[in-house]
This record gives structure tokens, C-alpha cells and sequence, in this order.
């Protein structure tokens, strides 16, 4: 017997979105639950401390939410632009040379921990 899908093609989710939103959930979450959490290890923690940690958890919100932004920002410009898909870039980004691919990796890592510096210190 043949099993018939119910899901509708433009209906589908990708999975990306399904581990960003699970990942949103529980940042939100935990922005609400952290001050309980701290206040029940120790009673006697006063309003500044739940907010320093708050403050932390809310840089590590807002620069998930830039690099979700970014990487839309980054797929419509492709889009509109009429460069090829991101497979195609992928697939030729495999064909350059060893050292070139190594640059292109920490020049990305220097970049997006340069984001996650200043997301920071504008928290901060």
C-alpha cells in the first residue's frame, strides 16, 4: 500500500526554519526564566545580577536574529540580482584552490565573530 504525503509543496517547511524557530523558543524562554532561576539558587541575588546576565542573553538574542536577517538579506540580493543559485556558488566555491578556500573560511569566522563582538558591546 502507498503512502500519499498530506504535506502541499508550497505548505513545506524547511528545516532550517523549523531549528530557528525551536532555537527562538528557547532563548525566549529562557530571557523570561533566567531571573527565577537565579533568584531560587540564591535568594539573596538582587535585581542587578538576573539583569547582567539578562543583558547577556539578550546580545546572544539579538545577534542570532541580525544573522537570520543576514542570511535572508544575503539570499533575496541573490535573488534579485540574477547571480546563480547558492548551490552553483557552493559547487564552484569547492573548485578554487586549498589556500583560497582556507582565507574565504577565517576571513567568514573574523567577520561573524567581529558581529558578535559589536552585537555585544552595543548591549553593553
Amino acid at each position: 500500500m502507498k503512502t500519499l504525503k498530506l504535506i502541499l509543496p508550497h505548505l513545506a517547511v524547511h528545516p532550517f526554519l523549523v531549528k530557528s524557530m525551536i532555537l527562538a523558543v528557547l532563548l525566549a524562554v529562557g530571557w523570561y526564566i533566567l531571573p527565577l532561576i537565579l533568584t531560587i539558587v540564591d535568594w539573596q541575588v538582587g535585581l542587578l545580577d538576573p539583569g547582567v546576565w539578562q543583558l547577556l542573553l539578550f546580545s546572544i538574542i539579538t545577534f542570532t536574529v541580525m544573522l537570520a536577517l543576514c542570511i535572508l538579506l544575503f539570499k533575496w540580493c541573490l535573488s534579485a540580482s540574477g547571480f546563480p543559485a547558492f548551490q552553483t556558488l557552493v559547487s564552484q566555491f569547492k573548485n578554487l584552490a586549498l589556500w583560497q578556500q582556507f582565507v574565504c573560511y577565517w576571513a567568514s569566522f573574523a567577520l561573524l565573530l567581529l558581529a558578535a563582538l559589536l552585537s555585544l558591546l552595543a548591549i553593553f
